[in-house]
Order: C-alpha cells, then structure tokens, then sequence
C-alpha cells in the first residue's frame, strides 16, 4: 500500500460473492473474492491496526449489516455507499443496484475528458447495461441473465442437456458457429448469446441517442467477452466498480455509518 492515510478497504457486494481489496487512488491491480459467509475472512486485524477505512456497497441488506457489526466489534470506520448518499450520478430511481451507479461513477473519472455518453456492461450474475451522460446523468440500461445462470438453466429446465463448466470456455480460442458436439453447441451458442446481446444494445443504443458512446466491460465473467468479442473500440476493466467506491469516498459524498 502507499500512503495508507489515502488507504480504503473496498467491498463490492455481488449478488453471487463479495468483491474487494485495498484502493489507493484508484490503483488496484486485481480484486479478491469471497463468498458471502466467508466476510470474517477479510483482513480486518489489519485494517483495524493502520486505522484503514472501510467502504462498501451491495444490494444485499444482510450482507451490509454483517459488515456493520463486525467493523463496531473492531472500531473500525465503515461507510456504506446507498443510492441517496451518493450525488454523483443523478436522476436514478430508488431500485437502482449500487454496483451499477459504482459502475458509471468509475467510469466516468477513467477518462480525462468525456464528451460522449457512457454505457458500462457488467458480466456478473447478471448481465447489466447501464448507462449516463458525460454529465453524469442517468439514461437508463437493461438487466439480463448472465452466462452462469443461462448455463444451469439449460441443464435444469431440459431433460437430455447437460450442465456445462463455464470455465470450459477457456478451450473456446474462436466463436464457431458450426460446434460438433453438445458441449461446445452450448458454450459457443451462451457466449454468442451474450456478445450479440451488446452489439444489439450498441446499435440501438445509438439510434436511440444519436451519439457513439465509450464502451466500459466488466464483471465476472467479462474477460470472455474481452477476448472474444471482435471489437476493438472498448475499455476492459474488471476494477471498474472498486474504482467507483473508490471515487465516492474521495469525494466525500457519503456519510459516516
């Protein structure tokens, strides 16, 4: 770490498992995860012994007060980022994932000057599209399954599938449209699903807006796109929303818990 007094320890908290590590002017080089009954694991003897702050942000309620009560069993600071302590980006609506206003609140401050709109595509559980202005005002997104839930559902609500690893992707080194066997019918069909999903949503995204926006992948499962995706006008950055949080504290936007 460099100068800890410019330390936060930042927690991302997904749907499927807990993201987070040190952040020190948005320097981070990668992110550890957790599950989510595994929060007692994360380094709070040492937070609590270099007086490190604590940020999180995460749609699940019970995830946040466990944070909460550990960080008073410690007496260590805890700031919990919500959609109405952050002013960053405007115009929300109240069920507004967190991650997802982390998400353009990273991307916005990832560029020295932005005069297009930006569309950030997380590749999580989920797989989100969310989108603002260079002003940060909020325009809108969609909300899809991901690659891991579209992958159990194809072997749960089918009797002759199989369930397939995600991680057999590795093997996939190009998009075939013309797979041979079950396996790679379903992995490529999956992947082909999701990249055609953002191509569509580019496309009318800019019929929508009349504007050619900066692209920001991320998530999970985003370095299959990274990779595959034959496009190359797109930002890869998996730290995006750690760098959000990140931002929010600096700025002071967000209260004291």
């Amino acid at each position: 770490m460099e100068n800890e007094n410019d330390t936060i320890l930042a927690i991302d908290v997904g749907n499927s498992s807990i993201h987070w590590n040190y952040i020190n002017n948005t320097k981070v080089e990668d992110y550890k995860r957790n599950k989510h009954t595994e929060l007692s694991l994360l380094p709070w003897d040492e937070v609590k012994e270099k007086n490190i702050p604590v940020v999180i942000a995460g749609a699940l309620p019970h995830i946040n007060e466990a944070a909460k009560t550990i960080a008073e069993d410690y007496k260590i600071k805890l700031l919990e980022i919500t959609i109405n302590n952050q002013k960053i980006i405007k115009n929300t609506y109240p069920t507004l994932g967190i991650d997802r206003i982390c998400n353009l609140i990273g991307g916005l401050n990832s560029f020295s000057k932005l005069d297009t709109p930006l569309v950030i595509v997380d590749f999580g559980s989920a797989t989100t599209v969310t989108s603002c202005d260079n002003k940060g005002n909020f325009l809108g997104g969609i909300i899809r399954t991901g690659f891991d839930v579209e992958l159990k559902a194809i072997s749960s609500k089918t009797l002759s599938l199989p369930h397939v690893e995600l991680a057999k992707e590795q093997k996939i080194k190009r998009l075939n449209p013309l797979a041979k066997n079950t396996e790679d019918a379903i992995l490529n069909g999956v992947i082909i699903g999701q990249i055609a999903l953002l191509e569509e949503y580019l496309k009318l995204f800019k019929k929508e807006t009349s504007t050619n926006p900066k692209v920001i992948i991320t998530g999970g499962n985003s370095s299959i796109i990274a990779r595959l995706w034959e496009h190359n006008d797109f930002t890869f950055d998996p730290m995006i929303t750690l760098k959000g949080i990140y931002h929010c504290y600096t700025a002071s936007l967000i209260h004291s818990t």
